[in-house]
């Protein structure tokens, strides 16, 4: 039995590797946002999605044919671009 390692599933294209990542990420970042609407914890969630946007980034780097998830990252940058946004903002009124 041998086990693929983290990069060499990205070197094989694996698209099941990614949703698989992004699955995870879409919990976690579930939890950032309900954490954040209760407490105000947009550190959390800002981070989150970055972590997503590189998930994203580094397998379009690797499947630049794949324009259905170049969409989605642009979408993803945008969003995380109007947290970062917001943070700001409520870091400089503090």
């Amino acid at each position: 039995m041998s086990a693929t390692a983290p990069a060499q599933a990205w070197e094989e294209g694996d698209r099941q590797a990614y949703n698989n990542k992004m699955s995870l990420l879409k919990v976690l970042l579930d939890g950032a946002k309900d954490r954040a609407s209760s407490s105000g914890d947009l550190e959390t969630l800002c981070l989150l999605m970055s972590i997503g946007n590189d998930v994203t980034l580094r397998y379009v780097q690797l499947n630049p044919e794949d324009q259905r998830i170049q969409t989605r990252l642009t979408n993803m940058r945008t969003d995380m671009t109007s947290c970062l946004a917001l943070l700001h903002q409520l870091n400089k009124a503090i």
